[in-house]
């Protein structure tokens, strides 16, 4: 089995987060360069976009579905199972996620090119969303993480890493105190985002 990655996707940490949770040694990491002519992802998937897991024939993309495949496989294929509030949750931190996410690609464009548009919306979304995290997030590490969690951590290290909002912590202390719990799991670790 191949996972592959690129080194500060908020998606593909997703995913290797789930492989290392997953205490699975069958798991070979591949690391990619983004959007690269040349990449050995190319071989297995036209849509060359990282997180990509392959295991023999089969070829799954987007982070959800690779946390379910492997979650599937540790968990001896029970299904997992969810209510309509942890859907609500997940789906809110996979847009949060998916807010920063933009934010940062934003942030990497020269600063000529940037929206001032774009970035005032996701400046915007990021109080909202750190306002009702802050409101819902359960104190301890929860044994097994589920895929609302890891997306959160994800997406609050990533807005910490390019200090797109600067002293958040002050303002949502009890976010800030989860995310600290979360990041001294190994697989949170071995996954942060670097320069």
């Amino acid at each position: 089995m191949k996972l592959f990655y690129s080194r500060n996707s908020p998606y593909a940490r997703i995913a290797r987060i789930a492989a290392l949770e997953s205490g699975r040694t069958d798991i070979e990491m591949v690391r990619v360069q983004n959007r690269a002519p040349d990449s050995p992802l190319l071989a297995y998937s036209p849509v060359c976009r990282v997180p990509t897991l392959v295991d023999g024939e089969l070829v799954l993309g987007e982070a959800a579905n690779v946390w379910r495949y492997l979650r599937s496989l540790s968990d001896s294929g029970r299904p997992e199972r969810r209510g309509w509030p942890e859907v609500a949750f997940e789906s809110m931190a996979l847009g949060f996620l998916e807010g920063i996410a933009a934010w940062v690609r934003e942030h990497r464009r020269e600063p000529a090119e940037r929206s001032a548009f774009l970035i005032e919306i996701e400046r915007r979304r990021a109080g909202r969303c750190l306002a009702y995290f802050d409101q819902r997030v359960e104190a301890g590490a929860a044994a097994p993480w589920d895929l609302a969690q890891v997306a959160l951590v994800c997406g609050l290290d990533l807005m910490d890493h390019y200090r797109l909002v600067e002293e958040w912590e002050v303002d949502h202390h009890r976010l800030f105190a989860w995310l600290d719990e979360q990041r001294r799991r190994p697989a949170a670790k071995a996954t942060r985002p670097a320069d």
